[in-house]
């Protein structure tokens, strides 16, 4: 079968496989959607609105306090109600905090809620992902092939050749050229992002990316020697499907790589998913011509992850090769790890590569890692698309044989994995070349395989069927050092949420306190009060930041004070909520005096 023939059969194939793989996903991101959803509807309207308001203005970076007074109250809530609601976001880890090494307390909106909170208030967040209207006129930079393939790819390398360093701790200048060649990768996919590291006359970026990946995937540790392979990590690496190798990466990649700054955050998140789904173009609105915006697409097309393009108006497009929301799903931080009934089915498709009479192997985009793993070991790799084409050759099936793997596994692995018979003049030059390794005597810096299982196929199977009722394990944490210091990371030492204290418990006991100094109808009753006595009232409105009622007959206001003016009479100046009953109150600036009113009572946050 011809090369051509074979990659358009398997094209047909796939495309059929995919459309319904396509549906089952998206019916599943639906109800994991609509699920995430249902656990932020069941916070309370102020807890909704503390944290919507939080995240439009920070997104997941860190803040050291409370948003002004000012901001609350257009949210219709008083200081105090902002205040005992963010208490209780932090009681249900909606919000986190940490100690700087300087001593300084800061809070985040962990990762994992982002996602969700950027479906919940797309209405409050200035929009930068819209469905497309209209086509594409052209494709600007096409998706490469994924990037876990190139991070197996460069760890066979690594376990070969070996990564050392020089007495100044970097990588000989001829190793990192021989890197920047090995990848498909380019320097041009990245240099937009204007990424900081050290070294940067040596190292060119995208290198600095794949290793910065290896270190924070915790598969390769830098030690005084160089780079060295964790032997037990690319063990449990190599098992994983392809889809939960994008799932470790594509978080690496979201949480290192897009620029610090809630308007980058904010432009990733919905980028992954306002978009309408996978091979669906979308409008990418570019506000002022935002740099970041174009830097992040390229990457993400230099990953594998999408492609870019331009509709027929000029403006810039994109659609994701992937399925974004499935990946962002198994944040670390909230402890979910979610590999879904479709997902156990999709692992078990098992793929396998086709030798043709020439060497050459005919790898598919579905053949398992494990299988590709092993095939680094035998063969050397000419190109890489999403077909990709490796040559068996004597060097490698020499150096795997004189290392200890004998003939007999090495041809029953090539048969059980390949498409068809292996053609004879392959079966028996392979046999010769192999056999020559056994008789090597000097085995000193081979390098040792560690896969040579004759039962190979049935133990993936096994191990398949095992995973598929257990969580895999984690390879990125958030907080292993790479090669890049990140802002967002740096100077933290210590969660302050690790004490267990109830803050919400602290303040409601602290308003016990409070309200002990005061008299108990100035917050239980509706009264009218001597002039001096409703001024004083005002001002402890003031100071504890809560709501005041006033009453005129038959209406009623609901005011958030901020100041008493001393004039010839004094007066009340704060925002007055129009529709306290509403969900989302609307609040308009006023200026009050006591005539204004008969009757008046403090409003106290609910549950003090």
């Amino acid at each position: 079968m011809s090369r051509t023939r074979f990659i358009n059969m398997l094209q047909k194939g796939r495309e059929m496989l995919m459309s319904g793989l396509e549906f089952e996903v998206e019916k599943s991101m639906k109800s994991r959607k609509l699920a995430d959803l249902t656990l932020w509807s069941e916070l309370t309207s102020a807890e909704q609105r503390v944290l919507g308001a939080l995240f439009r203005k920070y997104a997941g970076q860190t803040f050291s306090s409370l948003l002004p007074s000012e901001v609350w109250a257009k949210e219709g809530l008083s200081g105090a109600e902002a205040k005992l609601a963010f208490a209780m976001l932090r009681r249900k880890q909606w919000v986190k905090s940490v100690h700087k090494s300087w001593g300084e307390c800061s809070f985040y909106i962990p990762e994992c809620h982002l996602a969700m909170l950027t479906l919940a208030y797309t209405d409050r967040l200035e929009r930068s992902v819209e469905p497309m209207v209209g086509s594409v006129r052209y494709v600007i930079k096409e998706g490469k092939p994924h990037i876990a393939g190139e991070l197996l790819h460069l760890l066979a390398w690594i376990n070969k050749e070996g990564l050392p360093v020089t007495g100044k701790g970097t990588i000989h200048k001829r190793t990192v050229q021989k890197l920047s060649t090995l990848t498909i990768m380019s320097q041009e996919d990245f240099q937009q992002m204007e990424i900081t590291y050290d070294h940067k006359a040596l190292y060119p970026v995208h290198v600095v990316i794949l290793l910065d990946l290896l270190l924070c995937l915790n598969l390769v540790q830098q030690t005084d020697r160089g780079f060295e392979i964790r032997q037990d990590k690319l063990q449990q690496w190599i098992k994983l499907s392809w889809f939960e190798m994008h799932g470790e990466v594509f978080r690496v990649c979201m949480e290192r790589y897009g620029g610090a700054g809630s308007e980058m955050q904010q432009f990733r998140y919905q980028l992954a998913v306002l978009a309408p789904g996978v091979n669906r173009w979308c409008r990418v609105l570019c506000g002022g011509g935002n740099s970041g915006f174009h830097s992040w697409l390229h990457a993400l097309a230099g990953w594998g992850f999408g492609e870019i393009g331009e509709n027929e108006d000029g403006e810039l497009a994109f659609r994701w090769l992937i399925h974004p929301v499935e990946f962002l799903s198994r944040g670390a931080d909230c402890g979910v790890y979610h590999v879904d009934r479709l997902h156990e089915q999709e692992e078990m498709q098992y793929g396998k590569f086709y030798v043709q009479p020439d060497f050459e192997v005919m790898v598919p985009p579905d053949v398992p890692p494990e299988v590709c793993w092993r095939l680094e070991q035998y063969c050397e790799r000419i190109t890489r698309d999403q077909m990709s084409i490796y040559r068996l050759t004597k060097d490698r099936m020499e150096i795997a044989a004189a290392s200890g793997v004998k003939w007999e596994d090495i041809a029953d692995f090539i048969q059980r994995h390949g498409q068809g018979e292996l053609p004879d003049q392959v079966f028996v030059t392979l046999k010769d070349w192999a056999t020559v390794g056994e008789n090597v005597q000097d085995k000193q810096d081979i390098l040792v395989f560690a896969t040579t299982n004759p039962d190979y196929p049935e133990q993936w199977k096994r191990e398949r069927n095992r995973r598929s009722t257990q969580k895999s394990p984690f390879f990125y944490n958030g907080e292993t050092q790479g090669l890049m210091q990140l802002p967002s990371i740096s100077g933290i030492a210590v969660d302050c949420d690790e004490d267990k204290s109830d803050y919400f418990m602290i303040e409601k006991s602290a308003w016990n306190e409070r309200k002990a100094d005061i008299p108990e109808n100035w917050h239980r009753e509706w009264r009218k009060y001597h002039l001096s006595t409703e001024r004083q009232i005002a001002m402890q409105a003031i100071e504890w930041q809560v709501k005041l009622g006033i009453q005129k007959g038959t209406d009623t206001f609901v005011l958030i004070p901020h100041q008493v003016e001393e004039q010839e009479q004094w007066i009340l100046e704060g925002w007055c909520i129009l529709d306290p009953n509403e969900t989302a109150s609307r609040t308009e600036w006023r200026t009050f005096i006591p005539e204004d009113w008969d009757t008046m009572r403090l409003i106290l946050p609910d549950d003090v």
